[in-house]
């Protein structure tokens, strides 16, 4: 019975561990919406937008990564004006594009 006890607590102990070490930081900000963009690979500046953006959208800095939580694809451009050569996602998505500069997306509708 004292065995089974201290297997108990060291189990509970470990266990309460990985919680602690797991748990996002209090600053964390957790993206559940909307299409979040970020300067590196899902790290460095963010910019997150509505699901309901019309049109060409200028990135405030390149971007490297997306976390698209909407249903609707978007098409990354390197230009600011939605021109020239681009990349494609689904909604739904989630992708680094490291040697990839986006200045600008659209929604594909």
């Amino acid at each position: 019975m004292i065995r089974t006890k201290k297997r108990l607590a060291a189990a509970a102990l470990v266990f309460g561990g990985l919680l602690a070490v797991s748990a996002p930081p209090a600053s964390a900000t957790p993206f559940t919406e909307g299409i979040n963009f970020f300067s590196g690979d899902l790290t460095g500046e963010s910019v997150t937008y509505p699901g309901t953006v019309e049109g060409c959208v200028v990135l405030p800095f390149v971007a490297h990564s997306e976390l698209n939580y909407t249903d609707t694809g978007i098409r990354v451009y390197e230009s600011t004006d939605c021109t020239g050569h681009a990349k494609t996602f689904p909604g739904r998505d989630l992708h680094s594009f490291l040697r990839f500069d986006a200045r600008s997306f659209e929604p594909v509708r």
